[in-house]
């Protein structure tokens, strides 16, 4: 695994506030935890078990905004979310981009389904989505997502360094002679 899909699991890990232990069992804190740090690295590997993670009835959200700075906005149900992230794997199109989730708050909002909101960065084209959201309800003992909002710029914000610095330790051994 890339190492920033390992930090991303692992700042996943760490992210727990004490106001969300404060309104929610221990078991839903785990069972939260277990849940999107699982998210996070099938997105960020892009895996196609991804996508059972997404109920078919579930309300996804999307701003996108176009190389031509125009916004559109898509509402898709889960089952055409699935089909649109495996359409856009398999042809190499960007898709459901590697990213890290900062801030994240969660609230239980009705029976077994949680809030989620976080500050999402997108690690391919670097830009922030500060209104990011997912809402998970356990189906069947495990968490599936039944909503999500989130924004894709397709316009790559990445700084180009000014320069290219080359690090390199090169050590030469000096060719030993034949003995005789």
């Amino acid at each position: 695994m890339k190492t920033w899909a390992k930090m991303a699991c692992v700042g996943v890990l760490l992210w727990w506030h004490a106001p969300n232990a404060a309104t929610l069992d221990q078991q839903t804190v785990e069972d939260a935890r277990i849940f999107l740090a699982g998210y996070l690295e099938l997105n960020n590997t892009k895996n196609i078990n991804l996508l059972p993670l997404y109920a078919d009835e579930a309300e996804i959200n999307v701003t996108v905004v176009t190389l031509d700075r125009e916004v559109r906005t898509l509402e898709l149900n889960g089952r055409k979310w699935k089909q649109l992230l495996r359409e856009t794997w398999y042809n190499g199109q960007p898709s459901a981009e590697p990213m890290q989730l900062h801030d994240i708050k969660i609230k239980p909002i009705s029976g077994e389904a949680l809030e989620i909101n976080a500050h999402r960065y997108a690690l391919g084209r670097c830009y922030w989505d500060n209104r990011y959201r997912l809402v998970i309800a356990k189906d069947a003992k495990r968490y599936r997502i039944i909503s999500e909002t989130l924004l894709i710029h397709h316009h790559n914000q990445c700084e180009q360094p000014e320069t290219t610095i080359v690090n390199q330790e090169i050590t030469i051994t000096p060719a030993m002679e034949p003995r005789q």
